[in-house]
């Protein structure tokens, strides 16, 4: 598969997925996104850290055994301004009826508070490291390739490969301008007005470029027959296995969604 998707260049390659030859990437696409549902819904299974607690040290030590600590370190970058967000909230800001364990004039810590918070974290977390771990381990284009084999329009496949795309083409194009415009003679450093002008000097060609971008590659698709109905191919082979796996994580998500309401 990394062979057969060799027509973008390293940089692309790394700002898109994770290359690796681990168990994680030799797991069909749609079968990491399944496990995604019943991982999320344990997490909110019981009223305390527990759960997921325990749900997030286990996902967290199998991925660093599986020598994909990126995925974690990637998550924990996610989750970093959310949880301190949900500690000053609950925590500090909100009031309670029970005693603070710590005061500073109008600033109190409650227990309560952090407890929601944690559990409220710990929960974000394993849907986040879940998400994390089926995506990244997963090049665009084979995870597109797999859903079209399920019967998925190739309009909403193309939509969400352009997604994918679009991020690191933009950054890829920022720097192009930004470099040609410090050959030419523009100074991008300084005080924060003119930063600020230099921030406004490279939105205009950086969405010009794009917009151009977009139609180019409409007129590319267009010209090869996109939009006509039948059955699509693709150059890229993914092995249709794991359907019954599958469907066995999708359905183990509604015992534990049972759970979760009524615990």
């Amino acid at each position: 598969m990394e062979a057969e998707t060799a027509t973008w260049s390293a940089e692309r390659i790394a700002e898109l997925y994770e290359v690796g030859n681990t168990w994680l990437h030799r797991v069909h696409p749609l079968t990491k996104l399944a496990a995604v549902l019943p991982l999320s819904v344990a997490g909110f299974v019981g009223d305390t850290v527990r759960v997921p607690g325990a749900l997030l040290i286990a996902a967290a030590l199998t991925l660093l055994l599986s020598r994909l600590g990126i995925v974690v370190l990637k998550s924990l970058r996610l989750l970093a301004p959310m949880t301190i967000a949900l500690f000053v909230i609950h925590g500090v800001v909100r009031p309670y009826e029970s005693e603070p364990i710590a005061a500073w004039g109008p600033i109190s810590i409650n227990a309560e508070g952090l407890a929601l918070a944690g559990t409220t974290a710990a929960r974000l977390a394993v849907f986040v490291i879940a998400v994390t771990a089926a995506m990244t381990p997963v090049h665009p284009k084979i995870f597109a390739t797999a859903l079209i084999q399920r019967g998925v329009s190739h309009k909403l496949v193309y939509a969400y490969l352009a997604g994918a795309e679009l991020p690191p083409e933009m950054k890829l194009r920022a720097t192009q301008i930004l470099d040609a415009q410090q050959s030419r003679g523009f100074d991008t450093r300084g005080s924060l007005p003119r930063r600020f002008r230099t921030l406004f000097a490279l939105l205009k060609p950086l969405l010009v470029s794009s917009l151009i971008g977009v139609e180019m590659r409409t007129l590319a698709l267009e010209s090869r027959g996109f939009s006509r109905p039948g059955r699509r191919t693709s150059v890229i082979e993914v092995k249709d296995r794991g359907r019954l796996l599958q469907r066995s994580l999708l359905l183990a998500a509604i015992p534990l969604l049972v759970l979760a309401v009524i615990w």
